[in-house]
């Protein structure tokens, strides 16, 4: 049978969703956790795969496995096996055919940028305490509003054939001491939220004297900003329709 579940964790000590030779990964503990649970080998496939360093409130996965007969004792088992840094929430049976990737509709992320030193936010946050036109950069986000190719904003080794997405909602807002940036689309390249938000800030900088708009229509990476650490950056949802 499939099962469907929902994964937080925090992505500070970990190489990355995907399991690596050489680190620690978020897949890797899920899968020796549920394989320990379930008492035989278990794959875990998850809606994406986030780089080093970045978080998840609600990454949407898939496993196989016998019929589990009391899914809420197996959720407590999974969270006290696991490491702190990563919780799972959610356990459901789904239909054979579906697919932690492939049947997600569309995932949204949300990166906060600290706008002082913040203790209680470091490793949660890009700190950034120079100027930055913050009003420029809510206009600026309206150009990414739509279907476009986003290859400005793809950083190197992106295994995607296509960098065209349909982004169907972006902000930027004051939340106390942060600034939130949050954005929705059917699909994501690789770096392209971290790459977005560089951009963003360095045209409110002014160390950018292009639009998001002109480099959307350039779609050349050398004309974009810096990428941002991945500290701020955190997958917040992956919505399907069968699980919601």
């Amino acid at each position: 049978m499939r099962y469907f579940c929902r994964v937080s964790y925090d992505g500070t000590p970990f190489c990355g969703w995907q399991r690596q030779a050489g680190g620690r990964s978020v897949q890797q503990c899920l899968e020796e956790a549920a394989t320990t649970i379930l008492r035989h080998e278990t794959a875990v496939t998850g809606a994406g795969r986030t780089d080093a360093g970045v978080h998840a409130r609600a990454q949407g996965a898939h496993f196989n496995c016998e019929p589990i007969r009391d899914i809420g004792r197996f959720t407590v088992s999974m969270n006290a096996v696991l490491p702190p840094e990563i919780a799972v929430y959610g356990v459901t049976e789904v239909h054979d055919s579906f697919h932690a990737r492939f049947s997600a509709i569309r995932r949204s992320y949300r990166y906060t940028i600290c706008l002082r030193k913040s203790p209680l936010l470091a490793g949660r946050s890009w700190q950034v305490t120079y100027r930055v036109d913050w009003n420029r950069l809510a206009d600026e986000t309206a150009a990414l509003l739509g279907e476009h190719d986003f290859t400005a904003f793809c950083s190197s080794g992106s295994g995607s054939r296509t960098a065209i997405c349909t982004v169907t909602a972006a902000s930027i807002v004051r939340e106390n001491d942060c600034m939130v940036f949050s954005i929705e689309a059917n699909r994501f390249v690789y770096k392209m939220v971290r790459s977005i938000i560089g951009t963003l800030v360095d045209i409110g900088r002014g160390e950018l004297h292009l639009s998001c708009a002109d480099i959307i229509e350039r779609k050349d990476r050398s004309l974009a900003g810096t990428t941002a650490p991945p500290d701020g950056l955190v997958l917040d949802n992956v919505i399907y329709p069968e699980v919601e």
